[in-house]
């Protein structure tokens, strides 16, 4: 069955925001299971708290920017229940991004409820 109503979508979409609590980057291709996270930098690499915005017709984003350590290639983003360890919930894999000399990335996570 489709959902239909606005309220229902909006209510799955602030859901997922309340369990997807911290973001990441991934060198390798995230699937089923977790990609691997960089390692290192200096300030180190380290997932981001996710504060995500109000939902609006099923949708929710969130912005975080990640220190990412020289020679590290991005593949992947995905989120997470805990700063470390924890549940990896959800993945995606991104257009490869290289960093021969480090630097950051801003990544805008998405959630859209159809």
């Amino acid at each position: 069955m489709a959902i239909l109503t606005a309220a229902m979508k909006n209510a799955l979409a602030s859901e997922y925001a309340s369990l997807a609590l911290f973001g990441t980057v991934y060198t390798t291709a995230p699937g089923s299971s977790a990609g691997t996270e960089p390692t290192g930098g200096s300030p180190a690499f380290a997932r981001k708290s996710l504060s995500w915005s109000a939902p609006s017709s099923g949708a929710i984003t969130a912005t975080a920017t990640f220190d990412i350590p020289t020679g590290t290639t991005v593949v992947g983003t995905g989120v997470h229940s805990a700063l470390t360890g924890g549940t990896y919930l959800d993945g995606n894999s991104v257009v490869s991004q290289a960093f021969p000399t480090g630097g950051t990335l801003q990544v805008t996570f998405t959630f859209t409820q159809v």
